[in-house]
């Protein structure tokens, strides 16, 4: 198309360029009928396209079901490319580490029903392995499934209203909010319902599936449990304004940050720029679509959000994501919140995940279940489902920190179900230790993994309980390589799996870090450690804290008043000499 295009000003040509590339129909009106104009998606030539974008390319992540039936029938194991496409629909190729596939359960805030758990039950017994882990997006993960046994899964899944679509790849991810959304007397919104029509919306809208690289939103109420929105790509961050002098209308207001990624050292960072509550689902779509457009296509490893925020700005994303608005008609705009507005937000417990606690309906209560590390058996899940069923409100939340809550409890029915609990092996209490360990599945069942981080946390914390009474939690997060699924950034102490010298498998430790009121990444200390001399180097570090700590000091206060050197002193000797 050229400037002397009859009956188009300059401005329209270029909105037409720009909208028939994104269509690839820009070649049919090039001169000579585009015979050599090259092929191009989202403006980017096919040629320069990485491997995972010509792949979805060629077969969309919603067009492969015949060839899913071809598999199953056939008894074929995706691999390659293939199951790179098959990640998009919840099915995860983990072998060697682990036999078979890996499927991964869409919870949009965070919820399952009783009567889902107990058909999970009977899933994860009939087409998996009998057992399931809660995962750090407050999912839930079946492992061992053998090819002819996904098509049941998804039907299964189905008849009970579930859906593993959109859990891996290149998807927008489990959609968090508040485990607590509706219950907490605490939060400013419950955001289950915003949540849930977004998840929807993204899965129901073709653009949005394929996307330039994985992608993490969460909705924070300002409740009691964190669901750390901060490492979030957008996060939305409830905040009520007061009467002010700064012309900002007075309420309730959604903060927007972007770009957390803090397995590449990013917390999501504030733009200063609010929507209200009942608009920011459209404001997530418009700028997941900024996403799909101008994301990177040709590096995977630059093609997360907060790479375009760096090479563009925010500014320019949200100008570009307030046009998309402004498409959409519906008369939804940004408002800028200056810092410090807002009323302060209501204090994170770091233990309200676990134990009994009452809700804002008196009388009711919600049961946070400790479990180790997040695994559960199939005998544990219908128990489990059985008791939010006949006891509670047929309410099953799960968390980020890896253990499920049951909602709606009474009181007169809290011993009956702490009974049934304990009957099914599961108990509602845990150490400082125990109640803060997240761990990835590592080594064990990721083929990404160089670290057993699910056996070396077990017995990690088991070690540390055996010798210390904390006061105050000590969270740890072991992950098994640096795409840090259970963040280890934000611990206040993450491990990291690697190679130890030698050969063996190994952890670099990292201390120091938090999210929410705490955030601030962890600071390197030492390693690589061998794995068998983890639980005697923490050990030290935790008993020298307890001897040296102000009075009722916590472990990251202490941890953030020590400089680089004072910080090897938490070593052991041997250690802090050749760190």
């Amino acid at each position: 198309m050229s400037d002397t295009t009859p009956g188009f000003t300059p401005e329209q040509q270029e909105y037409l360029i720009g909208a028939l590339t994104r269509l690839n129909l820009d070649r049919v009106f090039q001169p000579g009928g585009g015979a050599s104009a090259p092929e191009t998606v989202h403006g980017v030539p096919l040629e320069d396209l990485c491997k995972e974008e010509v792949a979805k390319h060629e077969r969309h992540p919603l067009d492969m079901w015949r060839q899913v039936e071809q598999w199953e029938a056939e008894g074929h194991l995706a691999e390659g490319l293939d199951q790179f496409l098959l990640r998009h629909l919840g099915f995860f190729n983990v072998e060697p580490a682990s036999p078979g596939y890996m499927m991964r359960l869409r919870c949009p805030a965070n919820i399952l029903r009783g009567d889902q758990m107990e058909r999970l039950a009977r899933i994860a017994t009939d087409h998996a392995g009998g057992y399931s882990h809660v995962t750090t997006r407050g999912s839930l993960q079946l492992r061992e499934i053998q090819p002819g046994h996904v098509i049941p899964i998804i039907e299964a899944l189905q008849d009970v209203g579930l859906t593993a679509q959109g859990t891996g790849a290149d998807s927008a991810r489990n959609l968090t909010c508040s485990p607590l959304s509706g219950v907490d007397a605490a939060e400013l919104i419950d955001f289950k319902p915003h949540v849930q029509r977004l998840s929807l919306r993204i899965l129901r809208t073709r653009e949005l599936q394929g996307i330039p690289r994985k992608f993490n939103i969460s909705f924070d109420g300002g409740g009691t449990i964190s669901c750390v929105s901060d490492t979030n790509d957008i996060a939305f961050q409830a905040v009520e304004v007061p009467e002010n002098d700064q012309g900002i209308e007075p309420g309730l207001w959604c903060r927007i940050a972007l770009g957390g990624i803090t397995g590449h050292k990013d917390f999501a960072r504030d733009t200063r720029l609010a929507c209200r509550p009942d608009q920011a689902v459209d404001v997530a779509e418009a700028m997941l679509r900024v996403f799909v457009e101008h994301g990177n296509r040709t590096n995977r490893g630059k093609a997360r959000l907060k790479y375009l925020l760096d090479d563009k700005g925010a500014d320019w994303f949200c100008a570009q994501a307030a046009e998309v608005l402004d498409d959409f008609g519906t008369g939804v705009t940004f408002t800028t919140l200056p810092a410090g507005i807002e009323t302060p937000r209501h204090p994170i417990d770091r233990q309200g995940h676990i134990g009994i606690h009452p809700q804002s309906k008196r009388g009711l209560n919600y049961i946070g279940v400790a479990l180790e590390l997040g695994r559960m058996s199939a005998e544990q899940m219908e128990g489990l489902g059985r008791i939010a069923r006949e006891f509670g409100g047929n309410d099953i939340r799960l968390t980020v920190w890896q253990n499920p809550l049951i909602l709606g409890v009474p009181d007169a029915e809290l011993g009956t179900v702490q009974k049934e609990l304990g009957a099914l092996g599961l108990g509602t209490s845990a150490t400082a230790f125990a109640a803060g360990a997240v761990a990835c599945t590592g080594k064990w069942a990721c083929k990404l993994g160089l670290a057993y981080t699910k056996r070396d946390a077990l017995a990690l914390v088991r070690h540390l309980e055996a010798r210390f009474t904390l006061d105050q939690p000590i969270n740890i997060h072991l992950t098994g390589c640096p795409n840090s699924c259970a963040q280890h950034y934000i611990g206040d102490i993450g491990l990291i799996g690697t190679t130890a010298p030698g050969g063996g498998e190994g952890y670099n430790i990292l201390v120091g870090g938090g999210s929410d009121q705490d955030q601030g990444l962890a600071r390197p200390l030492c390693g690589p450690v061998p794995s068998d001399d983890v639980n005697a180097t923490l050990e030290h570090m935790v008993g020298q804290y307890l001897a040296r700590r102000q009075p009722g000091e916590s472990f990251l206060t202490f941890c953030r008043g020590l400089d680089d050197d004072a910080l090897q002193n938490l070593l052991p000797p041997a250690l802090a000499a050749a760190a």
